[in-house]
């Protein structure tokens, strides 16, 4: 069960929000989890926007709020107007609700001499590490997990349960008969601090230079990361998206479910590719594209 004190959240919120916002409360009052606003429990904590609700129906003791809401006069709720609930709650989940269990290196793991692990790494059970494998301090590797020779990956990474890391890409040359011949991948892949990647998803190894994940890039579910790609930093790639060889995005991009870029193709700065799309040409910075093909709708303004 997760439990703290109000006087311990709100010395944390002290931290991030001003401290004229936080609600005096009783001293000791005993916070047991958190909850949804619509289906709050008693003595939890909750966030919501600026939304009608029944309050009489709310249980929860502290919700985090807009800064727009109008709130009730008569109600023992504690109310935490901030101008970003969502990422207040956020951060007030990460600090309370995940528990910090320390590095943990399953024994069923196969992690060879030759692989360097910083400080604090946790790798989960039947993960195998290949030879010459980097990976940063305080990053955690859950079950399942194949990363290849030679792979690098930075601190405070997380990599989902059966996603594999490093294997070769899709090459192939034709012989004078027409046969395929498989084009070794020498190359490796580096993927940056902070990055995300979901369950089983794969990012192939470069051909002759390397796969690129820069910092902060979270890949979700079920995602197909083909050789020679680059995704540049804080981009957000979603469940079922496939980026085809050798293809190039840029920082604060948005690639929707499903998305499908053909390869070699350049994703701009900030651009946006809605839910379904196949990308097959340029995508400018700040550009919303959809459709299949997919083709510009408007541009971001933020």
């Amino acid at each position: 069960m997760i439990k703290f004190t109000y006087s311990e959240l709100s010395a944390f919120l002290s931290t991030i929000i001003c401290k004229e916002k936080i609600p005096d409360a009783i001293i000791g009052c005993e916070l047991f989890g958190f909850s949804s606003v619509y289906d709050s429990r008693e003595n939890t904590v909750s966030w919501m926007k600026d939304q009608e609700l029944d309050w009489s129906s709310i249980k929860a003791k502290v919700i985090i709020c807009s800064s727009s809401l109008t709130i009730p006069n008569d109600t023992e709720i504690l109310f935490v107007p901030v101008d970003n609930p969502r990422l207040v709650f956020t951060k007030v989940l990460q600090r309370f609700a995940t528990p910090n269990k320390g590095a943990l290196i399953a024994p069923t793991a196969i992690i060879p001499d030759s692989a360097l692990l910083g400080h604090n790494v946790s790798i989960g059970h039947y993960c195998v590490i290949g030879e010459n494998v980097r990976i940063g301090s305080d990053t955690v590797i859950h079950n399942h997990v194949i990363i290849y020779d030679d792979v690098k990956i930075g601190e405070r990474c997380i990599v989902q349960s059966g996603t594999v890391i490093g294997s070769d890409g899709f090459g192939y040359e034709k012989d004078d008969n027409g046969q395929l011949i498989k084009i070794p991948h020498i190359g490796g892949v580096v993927i940056g601090d902070d990055v995300e990647i979901g369950s089983n998803t794969t990012i192939d190894r470069g051909t002759l230079s390397d796969t690129i994940i820069e910092r902060n890039v979270k890949i979700d579910n079920l995602c197909h990361i083909a050789h020679n790609v680059t995704i540049g930093f804080n981009t957000t790639v979603i469940a079922l998206s496939m980026i085809a060889g050798s293809v190039h995005v840029g920082k604060n991009a948005w690639i929707a479910p499903c998305s499908s870029i053909r390869d070699g193709v350049d994703i701009g700065d900030d651009a946006i590719v809605g839910m379904g799309s196949v990308v097959v040409k340029e995508v400018f910075d700040k550009e919303i594209v959809a459709g299949v093909p997919a083709k510009k709708i408007s541009e971001r303004r933020k």
